[in-house]
């Protein structure tokens, strides 16, 4: 799993061995902060990140300046 944006892009976190779903796709994240970028700004942002899964998307959303993320 990648951070793809912020201050933490190109870092990579490992998932454990057994561990049997599969993360959100780069492309698709990209596509996702690209919409999202466009309306919000993510400096200080409260998140939400229902049905996280590996939690990708909360570590994007840290990346890129969200002050409280909840998973």
């Amino acid at each position: 799993m990648r951070i793809i944006g912020g201050k933490f892009k190109g870092k990579t976190i490992g998932l454990p061995a057994h561990y049997n779903a599969r993360p959100t796709t780069d492309f698709a994240k990209e596509g996702l902060f690209n919409i999202i970028s466009n309306e919000y700004e993510f400096e200080g942002l409260s998140v939400l990140d229902l049905f996280g899964g590996t939690g990708s998307i909360s570590f994007e959303f840290a990346s890129r300046g969200a002050g409280d993320i909840h998973c």
